[in-house]
């Protein structure tokens, strides 16, 4: 019952807010998580390392026409950014940004005309999802993922890469109340 009612909350709130967001199949679902498998699409990214305060207007500005046709690429849910966290002392937090590509281009999106932007052929991706409310930090975004990986300790979950992480956004910064965020640990 849970799995069916997160499934049409989603879908609700895409229909409401007219924002695309790509497929996914619930696998699993317990009462702090949640299993999911997504197909393989395309997604608009950057990287950074250091810092991810300039990713979002990047890839807004691809959206926005800053791409070979000249066109604006509808937004979509959710934002993903790929957390790669310094794993030494002299070291960088890597950031990768996406957007998913819309279905009416998925089949041949705009190239972007910045350099630091790419389209990324995304693998299907397993992933353990948590969600949670509010404005979202960057420590937000971390403490939620170290409940999710002792979740997953404790459920006995294997073959979880638990080096990396993606932190997860739906919705605009114009949005004040009933803010959905997520962090995701990929399933190897």
């Amino acid at each position: 019952m849970k799995v069916f009612v997160a499934i049409v909350f989603l879908q609700v709130c895409q229909l409401a807010l007219g924002i695309e967001m790509p497929p996914y199949n619930v696998t699993n679902s317990t009462d702090t998580y949640e299993e999911r498998v997504y197909p393989a699409r395309k997604w608009v990214s950057t990287f950074q390392a250091g810092s991810d305060s300039d990713l979002f207007n990047k890839l807004f500005n691809y959206i926005d026409g800053q791409n070979d046709a000249g066109i604006k690429v509808d937004m979509t849910a959710p934002v993903t950014t790929l957390f790669v966290p310094c794993q030494g002392l002299r070291c960088a937090t890597n950031f990768t940004m996406s957007f998913y590509v819309p279905a009416a281009h998925q089949d041949n999106p705009p190239t972007p005309t910045n350099p630091d932007v790419y389209i990324e052929d995304r693998p299907e991706l397993h992933v353990f999802s948590r969600r949670f409310h509010g404005f979202a930090s960057h420590n937000d975004y971390f403490d939620n993922a170290a409940q999710l990986h002792d979740d997953l300790v404790a459920a006995g979950e294997e073959g979880v890469d638990y080096d990396t992480f993606y932190a997860v956004g739906y919705d605009s910064p114009f949005v004040i109340v009933g803010r959905n965020n997520e962090v995701w640990f990929v399933k190897k």
